[in-house]
């Protein structure tokens, strides 16, 4: 998207979150839909959220009765802030069952709901599941996590005790400057994707100039979304995506670096765009804008 079109990419950017926020919605109970025509959500505030030096101090989920349902949460293993943090399992639930990630901050005895995604194909009548994190702005502590379906009772959970340097802010800073384009306004880099295969899981960053803390909104969409020229007989009815949030963490002098997990399992293979946007505490303005494209092949 092109910085000079700043007014018209805000209603683009608004339009995309909220027909996602549709589908996020439609996904939150148990659906029949194709997993890759559904779009989940990415991640709360990642400063409130996990982080690093993952290690794992309790078994993940004894061995299931298989006569039953159940979900098996799988060993996470040491993790460093910055990786990818990587919570998978098995479940004996049908393929496109909706499941839920909760999780649990030291003592606080809190639990939040932090994403939502659709149970995989397995073999063998033993199918899978993942959710995937960003630890970059993740702030240190001992969780608790617990995936469960809309069954009560049919869970699994795990508990970690996560290390490292924080590199968030205790609190979000709404943007509320001047827009992209404006005299002294700030900058939002994406760095180039490059080309991914279907079910290929990363890392996707930039940099800025936004200070440390502030909230950015990023999605992930098909070209096609915003021109309909591009969409081909074979296009998925619903597209393939995501959207979240994340914050600016600390970089090198005035230059300071964002970052966002995606996991493509199941996404339509088509050409993308990343959209990158500050975001005000009403949700109406997305002032600063940073965009890459890649495909999935």
């Amino acid at each position: 998207m092109k910085t000079d079109q700043k007014h018209g990419n805000g209603l683009v950017c608004l339009a995309v979150l909220f027909t996602i926020a549709t589908i996020i919605i439609a996904g939150c109970t148990d659906s029949t839909e194709d997993r890759q025509n559904t779009v989940s959500t990415g991640s709360e505030t990642p400063a409130s959220v996990m982080a690093v030096t993952a290690t794992t101090t309790a078994p993940s989920t004894p061995t299931p009765d298989p006569t039953q349902p159940f979900i098996t949460i799988d060993p996470i293993g040491e993790k460093k802030i910055g990786d990818l943090l990587i919570v998978s399992g098995t479940t004996n639930l049908p393929e496109n069952s909706a499941i839920y990630m909760y999780r649990t901050y030291g003592d606080s005895g809190e639990e939040k709901m932090v994403a939502n995604k659709q149970v995989l194909a397995g073999t063998g009548g033993t199918n899978r599941w993942r959710f995937v994190s960003d630890t970059t702005g993740f702030e240190p502590g001992s969780y608790k996590i617990r995936v469960a379906a809309a069954k009560k009772g049919v869970e699994g959970s795990a508990q970690f005790d996560l290390k490292g340097t924080y590199l968030g802010t205790g609190t979000p800073v709404f943007y509320s400057g001047a827009a992209t384009g404006s005299p002294g306004a700030p900058t939002i880099t994406v760095k180039p994707v490059g080309d991914k295969t279907q079910g290929d899981v990363f890392l996707i960053s930039g940099t800025t100039t936004l200070p440390k803390g502030t909230l950015l909104m990023y999605q992930v969409y098909p070209d096609y979304f915003e021109d309909q020229s591009k969409r081909s007989a074979t296009s998925a009815a619903r597209p393939s995506g995501i959207a979240g949030d994340t914050i600016v963490i600390g970089g090198t002098g005035s230059t300071n670096t964002w970052s966002c997990a995606l996991d493509t399992e199941g996404y339509e293979k088509t050409n993308y765009i990343v959209n990158v946007t500050t975001i005000s505490e009403d949700n109406l303005r997305t002032d600063v804008f940073g965009s890459a494209h890649f495909a999935i092949r």
